[in-house]
């Protein structure tokens, strides 16, 4: 097993715990009708969704804000 697979694993494993913690705030701020506190964990959970979960997206999103920024040419 070399170090590419441990730190992937390792990854995913974090990917799953954030998404698990986030969860729970989220169901808690739902709970206690904290809605900045369940606003800021639904943002999280898309921010992980989004941008941890397939980083392709970013790459994808920076090459389309600078084709529209025209910073290429």
């Amino acid at each position: 097993m070399s170090l590419e697979g441990i730190f992937q694993w390792f990854s995913e494993q974090v990917q799953y715990i954030l998404l698990f913690v986030l969860f729970i705030v989220l169901l808690a701020a739902a709970y206690k009708r904290a809605w900045l506190a369940m606003i800021g964990s639904l943002i999280g959970l898309a921010f992980i969704g989004i941008f941890v979960v397939n980083p392709e997206v970013l790459l994808s999103l920076s090459e389309w804000l600078g084709g529209q920024l025209n910073l290429g040419a």
